[in-house]
């Protein structure tokens, strides 16, 4: 007889099965600077195309919205087909947002493209991740989903400034249009060699019936909950952060604002080292729960150094170092979902712990807006108050789960 998947899934796959990690995450790398490089060209996108600047917001709301619903499904879609033909599926569907971004003449157009990259952009993450677990086994699920992010922090540090160097000298349709003819190579490398290590096709159950049944599964699961209610928040600080409000915090100090901005992008430098050792830190401790709740403790040490410790750019790129690399613990909420659920169930897990945190990040970057008073010139003090939120967050989630996460190291590490 076969052996069952759940053993199949605690063994390592070698080279091959480093091939089919590069490819998945690669895809990630790939939407990620499109996305990426999106915020960079808006400005000249929004001159072309005499886009308003409600309408600009409006774009990057429609993105985050689909993006946010979507992303639920894409676990139990993994779950039951694998990553042969999605994640193909997927890199043509960003592909194509990308061309008709490339193209578009309207408002309109801009919006359709941006629907058409979430839908694909679903299968980004979590497919890697989900190849990670597929070709490497589950107990090494956690550090291969870190490198993931390590790859996508890094990634964001390296390609954004990329990107904005070449928009200096190319046209921003050219560049979007170069990323359509990478996505199509990548379509093409994807579809000749990417494979499931297992046969998602032996499910019995009906397409429908299998999505809602393994998404109430996992959604039942109180535990999942918590844990991916503080990475939610610690992945939202991060992005807050990152995206928009460190540089202007650290801007608000006196330096200049390229400087700023350098000393900002190191959160991502943090995150990218933080991400790679967090699951290794995790079993040197013996205790996910543990691992997690130091990491936040520290990020909320760091962002309150930050708002009121004066700060010089090397203070401030020690600070924002320490920030990215404790909150890419969030990826130890990922390891903990796949430890309280089947191997079959890990896709699912990943998929609804990631929709949490991108929702929460959401709320968490537009909320300090909010609370910013409406005038010309920002203080500290401004800043100061705007962001308190964000550690109020962080502390509170850190009682919660200290009294109520429980850990999944010993119970469920599947390191026997």
């Amino acid at each position: 007889m076969p052996e069952p998947a759940s053993d199949n899934r605690t063994q390592s796959g070698g080279a091959r099965a480093w091939w089919m990690w590069i490819i998945a995450t690669s895809f990630l790398l790939f939407l990620f600077n499109l996305q990426t490089g999106y915020n960079i060209i808006n400005r000249s996108l929004a001159r072309d195309l005499s886009l308003t600047v409600p309408q600009v917001s409006v774009v990057a709301s429609v993105y985050t919205a689909v993006f946010g619903l979507c992303q639920i499904f894409s676990g139990p879609v993994l779950d039951r087909f694998g990553i042969r033909y999605v994640i193909p599926c997927a890199i043509l569907t960003v592909t194509l947002g990308a061309f008709v971004l490339a193209h578009a003449q309207s408002f309109a157009m801009v919006i359709v493209a941006q629907i058409i990259m979430a839908i694909g952009a679903i299968f980004g993450f979590v497919g890697a991740g989900f190849v990670g677990g597929e070709w490497f086994g589950s107990i090494k699920f956690g550090f291969m989903f870190g490198l993931v992010q390590s790859a996508a922090a890094f990634g964001a540090f390296f390609g954004g400034n990329l990107i904005n160097e070449l928009l200096e000298s190319y046209h921003w349709r050219d560049i979007i249009q170069g990323f359509t003819y990478v996505g199509l190579l990548l379509t093409a490398i994807a579809f000749l060699f990417l494979r499931d290590r297992n046969h998602p096709s032996d499910v019995s159950l009906s397409f429908r019936t299998g999505i809602v049944k393994e998404l109430i599964t996992v959604l039942g699961i109180r535990q999942i909950w918590l844990a991916t209610l503080i990475g939610s928040v610690l992945f939202g600080g991060l992005l807050s952060l990152a995206v928009v409000w460190a540089s202007k915090v650290i801007h608000s100090y006196g330096m200049e604002p390229a400087r700023a901005n350098r000393a900002s992008l190191v959160i991502w430098l943090g995150c990218g080292f933080g991400a790679g050792v967090m699951d290794l830190l995790s079993r040197s401790l013996k205790s996910r729960k543990l691992a997690l709740l130091i990491n936040a403790a520290v990020f909320a040490l760091a962002l309150l150094l930050l708002l009121y410790f004066p700060c010089n750019f090397y203070i401030a790129s020690v600070l924002s170092f320490v920030i990215g690399f404790s909150s890419a613990a969030h990826m130890l909420a990922f390891t903990m979902a796949a430890e309280m659920v089947p191997c079959s169930l890990e896709g699912t897990s990943a998929a609804i712990t990631n929709s949490g945190l991108y929702l929460v990040s959401a709320l968490m970057i537009t909320l300090p807006g909010y609370l910013l008073p409406h005038t010309g010139h920002l203080t500290l003090a401004d800043f100061q108050w705007a962001l308190m939120p964000i550690w109020v967050m962080t502390v509170a989630s850190i009682g919660l789960c200290l009294f109520f996460l429980h850990d999944t190291f010993k119970d469920n590490s599947r390191d026997t």
